[in-house]
């Protein structure tokens, strides 16, 4: 199972910034309607034998772009049935940043494949959890007790225990 399909990348990207990225450099633009029809499930077989080759470049880009994202996410504990709308985010961001490549990187799109990286350290690390709750575990309570106290006066050691004096 995979953390973000196809159709999910093509939701959070156009289809034009997509075949930009995901066609080879060494052939020539398929058309953008065709990029994304053979993204959303067309046939490459379907369109001109011009276009062919770029849609199939495009195509099998995408797909290693998303399985890259998948074993990034993998690599970080996440269990692959793991499957919710931020990681949907996540392994899209990931894919969209394999396909930009390190000749058309932007400063953004840095900026956001390495806060995609710090969340998925935290969650490695413990300190948030990416994996839902499964039905069995218990619900958070709201009866939490809160324990407040004086700040010292004076500074200093914290007072001795009674039996010390």
């Amino acid at each position: 199972m995979s953390f973000a399909t196809r159709a999910d990348l093509l939701a959070r990207g156009s289809a034009n910034r997509i075949a930009q990225l995901a066609v080879p450099t060494d052939m020539d633009m398929a058309p953008r309607d065709a990029v994304r029809a053979v993204l959303d499930g067309a046939d490459v077989a379907s369109f001109p034998a011009d276009q062919q080759p770029a849609l199939a470049g495009a195509l099998a880009a995408v797909n290693d772009a998303l399985s890259d994202a998948d074993a990034l996410i993998l690599s970080y504990g996440i269990p692959e049935d793991a499957i919710t709308p931020m990681l949907t985010r996540l392994a899209c961001t990931i894919a969209l940043y394999n396909l930009q490549g390190v000749e058309r990187m932007t400063e953004a799109m840095q900026k956001q494949y390495d806060a995609v990286l710090a969340m998925l350290k935290s969650h490695a690390k413990g300190e948030i959890s990416l994996i839902p709750a499964a039905p069995t575990d218990p619900a958070e309570s709201d009866d939490l007790a809160i324990i407040e106290s004086q700040p010292r006066r004076y500074g200093g050691a914290a007072p001795a225990a009674a039996e010390d004096w």
